[in-house]
C-alpha cells in the first residue's frame, strides 16, 4: 500500500546512488530552526536560536529530568508546551528514552552490513530506492535545499534503512513510509545515532508494520483505533460507521509514519509529536489519531455519510496549522480518561485475537525500562518481541500471552484472576517460581514480564 506524496516531486533517478560521504555545506537555505549538531550529518542547517522565556524554563526542566533519569518527568514535559525544545536536547532525550547511551551510538560497525549494497537488486531494494529518490522534500526545512546536501541525505537514508533491515533480515521488512520516520532521526542525529535509535524503534515500537503483512499488523491496529474512537466519542464513531469508514483506511499514513508524512513542519510539528510518542505507551499513536478526529468532530459530523465524502473531508484537515502543543494536551486528557491498559482490556475477543502476539501494544514497558531485566552482551534486540520463537505461536507463545496479562488487565484485574485461580496471596510466589523456570528454558523476556505478577 503505497503512500501518495503530493509534497514530493519525483526527482530524476540514477540507477544506483553513489556513496557520497564527503558532505557539502553549500546550497542549504533550509532550516530556520535547527542543526543536528553532528560531525557526519553535514546538512548545512543554521544554528538553532537559543530558547527564551517559558521555552528556556522548559529546556532547563528537561535537562534536570534527564540528569535525574526521571522518565516520568520527561513524559510530563513531552506533553507540555515546547516539548523537548531543541534538536540538540531532543537528541539526548530520545537516546535515553530508547534505552541508549551516547557512547553506544558512536559505534559505526553497522556500516559493515552495507557490503554489496550497490549490487543488490531485490524487489525490496528497488522499492527503497524509489522512495529514497523522491524523499527529502518532506518538510519546511527542505525548501531550497542544495542538490549536494539533498543527495547526501538520501545516501544516508538509504544506508541506515538497509543496514537495519539487513541485520534483522527475516524478521523485519520494508514498508513504504518507513523512510519518513528514519529521515526524522537523521535530522536529529548523525547517521550512526540515527541507525541505533531507529533500530531500537523498529524492534520495539514499529514491529506491527515491519514484521507483519498489513492485513496481520496494520489493519488490526486500525481496528483498535476505531474501538478507541467508539469509547471516546460514540456520536463521531457512529458517523464514521454510517459512512462505512470503520476500517479507518484514511489513517494508514498517520499510523505508518507517525504523521511524519502528513505534517509539513519538521521542528514545531513532527519532532514535537515524536517527543510524545517516544516516551509513551505504543498505543499513543492511536490516541493522537483519535484526538485529531475529535478536535474536528463538528466538521466531520456535518460531512455527508458517504465514504468518499467522509474520507475527502478527513484528508482535507488543515495539517499546516496543527498546533501540536494543543494536540498533545488533548491526547493527555484522552489517555487519562481511557488509559491504554483499559483500552486493551475492553477490546472484544475478535480484535484482541487479531493483534499479533509480537505487537508492541502487548509488550510494554520496554525491557530497558525495567531495572531487573538481564541483558547479555548489551544487545537488547534479543528481547524484542519479534525474536520470540515462531512469533510466539506455540506453547511458548501461550506463555508469552499469559505474561502479557498484567499489562492488559491492570493490577486489579490480575489480582482477580489470581484469586479466581485460588492462588490468592500465594500468586506472587507462584509467579516468581514460574519466572525462574522460564529463564531456565531461555525465555528471560517472558520471565521478566511474569515477575510483575509477584509484585501484585
Amino acid at each position: 500500500q503505497a503512500l501518495s506524496d503530493e509534497r514530493a516531486p519525483l526527482s530524476p533517478c540514477r540507477s544506483r546512488m553513489a556513496r557520497k560521504r564527503k558532505g557539502s555545506r553549500a546550497g542549504s537555505k533550509a532550516s530556520a530552526c535547527g542543526s543536528n549538531g553532528s560531525a557526519d550529518a553535514n546538512d548545512g542547517h543554521r544554528p538553532q536560536e537559543q530558547p527564551q522565556g517559558p521555552e528556556k524554563q522548559q529546556a532547563s526542566a528537561v535537562k534536570q529530568a534527564l540528569e535525574q533519569r526521571n522518565r516520568q518527568a520527561l513524559e510530563e514535559l513531552a506533553y507540555s508546551d515546547h516539548g523537548f525544545c531543541s534538536t540538540e536536547l531532543r537528541r539526548e532525550v530520545w537516546l535515553f528514552l530508547l534505552g541508549l547511551t551516547p557512547s553506544e551510538t558512536t559505534d559505526s560497525s553497522w556500516r559493515r552490513l552495507l557490503k554489496g549494497l550497490e549490487e543488490e537488486d531485490s524487489n525490496q531494494a528497488r522499492v527503497i530506492q524509489a522512495d529514497v529518490m523522491r524523499s527529502v522534500y518532506s518538510w519546511d526545512v527542505h525548501t531550497g535545499l542544495g542538490k549536494k546536501t539533498r543527495d547526501l541525505k538520501r545516501v544516508q537514508l538509504s544506508e541506515v534503512m538497509h543496514a537495519i533491515l539487513r541485520r534483522h533480515s527475516g524478521r523485519l521488512g520494508y514498508f513504504q513510509g518507513f523512510h519518513d520516520i528514519v529521515l526524522v532521526f537523521l535530522e536529529v542525529g548523525t547517521p550512526s545515532q540515527a541507525y541505533h535509535m531507529v533500530e531500537r524503534l523498529a524492534l520495539f515500537h514499529l514491529s506491527d508494520q515491519l514484521c507483519c503483512p498489513f492485513d496481520k499488523g496494520l489493519l488490526p491496529l486500525l481496528g483498535v483505533l476505531f474501538h478507541l474512537v467508539s469509547m471516546l466519542d460514540a456520536l463521531l464513531a457512529a458517523a464514521l460507521a454510517e459512512a462505512e469508514c470503520t476500517e479507518m483506511h484514511f489513517a494508514v499514513p498517520w499510523v505508518l509514519t507517525w504523521f511524519a508524512h502528513s505534517l509539513p513542519r519538521l521542528h514545531h510539528q513532527v519532532m514535537r509529536l515524536f517527543d510524545c510518542l517516544l516516551c509513551s505507551h505504543p498505543a499513543a499513536i492511536l490516541y493522537f489519531c483519535a484526538a485529531l478526529l475529535i478536535q474536528h468532530r463538528d466538521v466531520l459530523l456535518e460531512a455527508p455519510r458517504e465514504m468518499p465524502d467522509m474520507v475527502g473531508t478527513i484528508q482535507s484537515l488543515p495539517f499546516k496549522t496543527v498546533d501540536v502543543d494543543e494536540w498533545a494536551r488533548s491526547v493527555r486528557e484522552l489517555m487519562q480518561r481511557v488509559p491504554p491498559r483499559q483500552l486493551l482490556s475492553r477490546l472484544d475477543s475478535q480484535r484482541r485475537r487479531s493483534l499479533p502476539v509480537t505487537s508492541p501494544l502487548l509488550h510494554y514497558p520496554h525491557p530497558w525500562m525495567r531495572p531487573e531485566v538481564p541483558i547479555a552482551d548489551g544487545d537488547w534486540s534479543k528481547l524484542a518481541p519479534v525474536y520470540l520463537p515462531n512469533g510466539g505461536v506455540n506453547r511458548k507463545g501461550f506463555l508469552r500471552r499469559l505474561a502479557a496479562l498484567p499489562s492488559i488487565l491492570g493490577q486489579g484485574g490480575t489480582r482477580l484472576v489470581l484469586r479466581a485461580l485460588g492462588l490468592g496471596a500465594g500468586g506472587g510466589l507462584l509467579a516468581a517460581a514460574l519466572a525462574l523456570l522460564l529463564r531456565a528454558w531461555g525465555l528471560s523476556d517472558v520471565a521478566l514480564s511474569l515477575r510483575s505478577w509477584a509484585k501484585l
